[in-house]
């Protein structure tokens, strides 16, 4: 496919999040047609949107799952996410650099959760088996080795690897050296703060030649944000972060059990040419809107560069119910972001199995081969105690008989390593709003067109089909590229072209590409 592919196929060089790794170099990889995976679709590229709906593709559970549960005493309070899972273009590996905890205990009069997070690294031969490699760095009672990587209380290993530097690896983490007196409160190898004879909470930088012995390097860097942040190294050397932040709650959204009560959780975006100094302030990127129920929050925004812009799994906070799934989300330039069908594309199982209260997702989705996969902690537990009357005293909901808490708390995330996977190029498409032979239309946007051809990235049910035309720039169809004059396609194409009686090319005055959907669903398409 050449480089006419326009606005359609953004590889965009400024502000591109795709880490250095073979996981993240989509150019390498092609559709089962041979041909390059086609871009995705968004709302905003079409103009008239007729009896159509938009389907979103839920992840398939491995087999495996869990592929790694708690075991070790210094991680079975849980197999948390906060971190980062890729494969390692040094050496081929599978590697995670995420957070682990032992039991949790509950500490003071308030009756809140003392979680002991410590940074700790896992392997894995084919992603799925994944082992905890005995490293000399930190030692727990009866084990002089284990998986730690540090002593101090940790959240958010945002890993990125560029084989071509002296020191390959590269980390940002937030740190707590003096939370729960986890070690000796200082890093080593970093000055302290004037006045201070330990290391405050806060984002830290680290460098290694092999991922596994770090080496600090700066930090704490000012960022401004606590907590649920990912960061992203890009290809220029630029960085970019999403991090949660957070502002008044919307009318209506305040619930008592809220450890955040009174705030509304956003998604906010910055910027960095050196990794030290951020943006400020922050830029919102996502929101909830009046399409959203009123307990919809937003923890993490998690992108990976694909054909035509960006995808990302959001992290999204349900907070009446205290638990989390995961949506789509997608973008052309990484800033503004839209949801399909604002629907979980990984939805909570019942509570009680892993993922039935909160799924937490790595720092990013990794494309392998044929398939995209997220890899996320599934927790047992729920965010906050919606029920504990004993603590709070009852507060009885006549209408709907349930007694309720006033306790604003966060309890202990118990959840082990999981995974899930999607066709790579097929995450969410049109198809139509009534089904059966009822025929749905989706016509794009004004674009050059002329001497073009057209691939599409679909699949049809029986009796179904999907047909093509092609418009004028005052949407008038052009003769020979009608939907009668299309070649009908039928079956399961990832980059099928598109012919009429009037050729395979679009005329001189084609501007407008109309879809014509029965049955079928739509995933992408490209103009090359």
């Amino acid at each position: 496919m050449n480089r006419t592919m326009t606005r359609y196929l953004l590889i965009l060089t400024t502000l591109s999040l795709t880490i250095v790794s073979p996981s993240f170099s989509q150019d390498a990889h092609q559709s089962r047609d041979g041909n390059r995976p086609l871009p995705f679709l968004m709302a905003a590229d079409f103009e008239d949107l007729n009896l159509v709906a938009w389907r979103v593709e839920q992840g398939a559970q491995d087999a495996a799952n869990p592929l790694l549960e708690p075991e070790m005493p210094w991680d079975e309070g849980g197999i948390f996410s906060h971190g980062t899972v890729l494969r390692d273009p040094i050496d081929g590996k599978w590697k995670a650099w995420q957070i682990s905890t032992p039991l949790s205990e509950q500490k003071g009069p308030s009756r809140t959760w003392k979680q002991l997070r410590r940074l700790t690294y896992l392997e894995s031969a084919d992603g799925v088996h994944w082992n905890r490699p005995k490293l000399p760095f930190v030692s727990w009672e009866g084990h002089e080795q284990t998986n730690i990587l540090m002593e101090s209380w940790a959240s958010y290993a945002s890993v990125n690897i560029a084989p071509n530097r002296p020191w390959p690896y590269e980390m940002f983490v937030f740190l707590g050296p003096t939370l729960y007196d986890m070690g000796s409160g200082v890093i080593e190898g970093l000055p302290l703060p004037d006045g201070k004879n330990q290391h405050p909470y806060g984002l830290y930088r680290f460098r290694s030649k092999d991922g596994k012995a770090w080496k600090a390097i700066e930090g704490p860097i000012n960022f401004r944000t606590a907590d649920s942040c990912f960061l992203y190294r890009a290809n220029d050397d630029q960085y970019v972060a999403f991090h949660k932040t957070e502002r008044s709650a919307f009318p209506g959204g305040v619930t008592p059990w809220d450890i955040g009560d009174g705030v509304v959780r956003l998604i906010g975006r910055r910027t960095s040419k050196d990794g030290s100094t951020w943006s400020d302030p922050t830029q919102l990127v996502m929101t909830p809107d009046w399409r959203d129920s009123a307990d919809t929050q937003f923890m993490e925004l998690c992108p990976l560069a694909v054909p035509g812009g960006y995808v990302a799994t959001v992290t999204v906070y349900h907070n009446f119910s205290q638990r989390i799934d995961l949506q789509w989300a997608a973008s052309r330039d990484g800033i503004t972001w839209w949801r399909p069908g604002r629907e979980p594309s990984l939805p909570n199982p019942p509570v009680g199995d892993y993922g039935g209260g909160m799924i937490w997702p790595m720092q990013t989705p990794i494309v392998d081969d044929q398939k995209l996969y997220v890899y996320y902690s599934g927790n047992e537990s729920l965010h906050g105690d919606l029920f504990n009357t004993k603590d709070s005293g009852p507060r009885r909901l006549k209408a709907s008989g349930d007694f309720v808490s006033r306790l604003s708390s966060s309890l202990p995330n118990y959840g082990a390593l999981c995974r899930a996977a999607w066709t790579r190029d097929r995450l969410w498409a049109l198809t139509t709003a009534i089904g059966g032979p009822y025929v749905g239309t989706a016509t794009t946007r004004r674009q050059q067109l002329a001497g073009k051809k057209l691939r599409v990235n679909v699949t049809t049910r029986s009796r179904g089909e999907l047909r093509v035309e092609l418009l004028d720039d005052r949407s008038n169809v052009l003769p020979g590229f009608s939907r009668n004059d299309c070649h009908s396609i039928q079956g399961d194409h990832h980059a099928k072209p598109v012919s009429w009686s009037g050729g395979t090319e679009a005329p001189p005055s084609a501007s407008k590409v109309r879809f014509v959907l029965k049955r079928a669903f739509l995933y992408g398409f490209g103009i090359e």
